[in-house]
């Protein structure tokens, strides 16, 4: 009998914890998740009756905003209504998303914040006085418009998309994806966006889409191999265009032989090859450890894809060449791509991607910032080194020499015209003339061709600059695009906008 009741004591003080650790779980760790649900009621209602707060770029320019106008019609009485307006409906529509059917995007993960009614009681007793609105606070994001509509324009319609971040605090510059959507017209057209198969307009390409990384993977497999073995830096190989391997033949791009090659030459002509060579001399083992470093979840505030890796110690030879050059089963997105770019160039720490920079309330008050965050270490500062040495290579004789550019400096000196001839002194005296100095930036980057079984290859390219003092980091990828050459330019010309119009202020 005893022992019955030990049991049933027992059994319930089991539930009761249970029914505790779930509460806790629900309150603390599942909070964000329900009350930023697209189906909670709450959304619905408060969002009638509560003017949503703003969404400025990083200079505080408004990107999506709420608008009164007059409804006969107002299902509350009021003779007014809100509507939602996007001030840069198709170069930010995937990051601020919609709120015409369900919430997305920004508008989805900063609900809570958009929603919240600051000193409620004040705001409650003006708009019962003075009829203003009761508006819920602000929130300020970490991309320049300027930037952003740039991007967008470098990467036109293209299909694809290009994600730039700051490589030592992890903050979001820039993220375009094609094609796009008009986040005004959702509800109208959302049987049309929602059916388009073809095109995808409301996926962002840059932070859920996946494809495989082509010979940008080679920045991970160079950093394995020169933690396992530094020598392999000098590792001699004579690459014949082609090679097998225990029956898996592999092919360097339009089958070039590069001729007798060491790390540095290979990196910058991305002779798949002997980087296949590498991955055997290496073993699943080995470059799985180094790359699961890397493939770590980015815990990104919007929408996401994990990228995937499958290789390990039972994996066929043929999987272990293929992944050693980015091929196989191997799928990453550009924001992931990004965040390995901005791993070598911030000395092997990989800070977690932010995009919300502070909030603020309807009295102007700041909160909600965001302290930059180290997400994980994936190599040594002296192997980073080597791998942004790997990367300026590529840029300075190999697949992407169209990344280099130059900077204008603006420069002003005197000029005196004062002349003197026979005595007589003639002219207007001294007067400041304006010219330019041009300066080369520095970038280290890396191409990829990824192998596309449903079409054309996808073109990659990632680069950061200035490689000695790096300031931004991105990933550029383009649908069917063909070799990684193709997608260079926008990366270059970004950097350079970024360079020279935005971090200059």
């Amino acid at each position: 009998m005893k022992k019955s009741v030990k049991t049933v004591f027992w059994i319930y003080a089991l539930l009761f914890f249970l029914i505790i650790a779930n509460l806790i779980k629900i309150s603390v760790f599942d909070r964000d998740k329900i009350v930023n649900n697209p189906y909670n009621p709450r959304i619905s209602n408060s969002s009638q009756t509560i003017m949503r707060g703003t969404i400025y770029d990083a200079k505080e320019r408004p990107i999506a905003e709420t608008v009164r106008y007059d409804n006969e019609n107002d299902p509350l009485g009021r003779g007014y209504s809100y509507w939602r307006k996007y001030n840069y409906p198709y170069s930010f529509a995937h990051i601020t998303g919609y709120t015409g059917k369900g919430k997305t995007g920004a508008e989805k993960e900063y609900n809570y914040i958009l929603e919240s009614v600051s000193n409620e009681l004040y705001q409650s007793l003006a708009s019962v006085i003075a009829k203003k609105d009761i508006k819920g606070n602000d929130i300020v994001l970490t991309i320049d418009a300027d930037l952003q509509h740039y991007t967008a324009e470098q990467l036109g319609e293209s299909k694809g998309a290009v994600v730039a971040l700051e490589p030592d605090t992890g903050k979001i510059l820039t993220m375009v994806s094609y094609p796009n959507y008009d986040p005004n017209t959702v509800a109208q057209n959302w049987s049309e966006l929602n059916t388009d198969t073809e095109n995808s307009p409301l996926l962002s390409r840059a932070a859920q889409g996946l494809y495989p990384p082509g010979s940008t993977f080679k920045i991970i497999t160079a950093a394995a191999a020169l933690e396992n073995d530094p020598n392999l830096l000098n590792y001699e190989y004579y690459c014949y265009g082609e090679e097998d391997f225990q029956g898996k033949t592999l092919h360097c791009y339009n089958s070039y032989s590069h001729g007798s090659e060491n790390m540095n030459n290979a990196f910058a002509q991305s002779c798949n090859t002997y980087f296949a060579q590498i991955g055997m001399m290496l073993g699943a083992d080995k470059l799985k450890a180094k790359a699961d470093q890397f493939f770590i979840d980015p815990d990104f505030p919007l929408e996401y894809s994990k990228p995937l890796f499958s290789l390990n110690s039972g994996s066929p030879v043929h999987e272990l060449v293929d992944t050693s050059i980015g091929q196989g089963k191997t799928l990453v997105s550009p924001l992931f791509m990004a965040m390995v770019t901005g791993a070598v160039a911030n000395g092997g720490t990989m800070m977690k991607p932010y995009l919300l920079d502070h909030s603020i309330s309807s009295f102007g008050l700041k909160s909600n910032v965001t302290i930059p965050e180290k997400l994980t270490q994936v190599m040594s500062a002296d192997d980073a080194a080597k791998v942004t040495s790997l990367m300026k290579q590529v840029v300075d004789y190999g697949t992407g020499e169209d990344a280099a550019f130059s900077l204008e400096s603006e420069q002003e000196y005197e000029v005196n015209d004062y002349v003197e001839s026979d005595g007589a002194i003639s002219g207007g005296g001294f007067y400041t003339e304006t010219y330019y100095e041009s300066y080369p930036v520095t970038v280290a980057g890396k191409t990829g061709t990824a192998e596309n079984s449903g079409g054309d290859d996808h073109a990659w390219f990632v680069a950061f600059a200035p490689a000695d003092d790096p300031h931004i980091a991105v990933a550029v990828l383009l649908e069917n695009a063909g070799k990684g050459s193709k997608a260079v330019p926008i990366a270059r010309n970004v950097m350079k906008y970024y360079l020279s119009e935005c971090y200059e202020e």
